[in-house]
């Protein structure tokens, strides 16, 4: 009886050799990202514990830092759709002068509940007082936005992102490229939402990582199997 040679074709076997690749490096590259992901997390810990220190013109998003300044509550802006508890409502960002530099940054003061009647705006005032304010520094990302229209036009004004690169375009001097999530300790303190840095936990990117790897081997035993059958007598 004659043994079955390998010979699965040129065809086939340049199929093989590119998925092969592209399953392989999808698993490598999950893998990183998950590494990527527990470095951030770890970086993000370590800074919601630490004393903040004084803003500075270079400090970094995560870093736990507090601003001394007078608030400025003439032109805030709302963000839309923020979900807490699944009940709809608010984000409330209030521009705060800094007393060393007279630049402004926006605050995120927390959450508010949306109002029945939306044309109906939640009361967001607040007197422009000296405060001292502690955070994490953060720099959401654009998102999923739901209108063409990101900003409206009557202050207070309603926002369909938190982008600062959007926001800030609203106000007429420049603004910190940075917003700064307030400790729920302020007196204009709202309902607190814990910041998270990631949108996907280091776990479910090496579960990803499995998923391509498993279908590397898989790949890898249909194409050995093919190469003998092909030639079986």
């Amino acid at each position: 009886m004659k043994k079955n040679k390998f010979n699965p074709g040129a065809r086939i076997t340049i199929f093989f050799v590119t998925f092969a690749i592209i399953f392989f490096s999808l698993g490598l590259w999950q893998i990183e990202r998950g590494q990527a992901k527990t470095v951030l997390l770890d970086e993000f810990d370590k800074n919601s514990v630490i004393e903040p220190q004084e803003i500075k013109q270079d400090s970094k998003k995560w870093e736990r830092v507090y601003v001394e300044g007078t608030w400025y509550g003439a032109n805030q802006i709302l963000i839309d759709n923020v979900i807490n508890g699944g009940i709809a409502g608010y984000k409330v960002l209030t521009p705060f002068r800094l007393n060393e530099t007279g630049d402004l940054i926006l605050i995120d003061r927390g959450w508010i509940k949306r109002n029945r009647n939306m044309s109906d705006l939640p009361n967001i005032s607040i007197k422009d007082i000296k405060e001292r304010v502690s955070g994490i520094l953060e720099s959401p990302e654009l998102g999923l936005v739901l209108s063409d229209e990101l900003v409206s036009s009557e202050w207070p004004k309603i926002s369909q992102t938190k982008n600062i690169d959007v926001i800030s375009k609203e106000y007429n001097e420049s603004i910190y490229p940075l917003i700064l999530l307030a400790d729920p300790i302020s007196r204009y303190s709202l309902e607190y939402i814990k910041i998270n840095p990631t949108n996907m936990t280091p776990v479910k990117h090496y579960g990803y990582s499995a998923q391509w790897f498993l279908m590397f081997i898989v790949l890898c035993g249909m194409y050995v199997w093919y190469g003998y059958k092909k030639n079986e007598k």
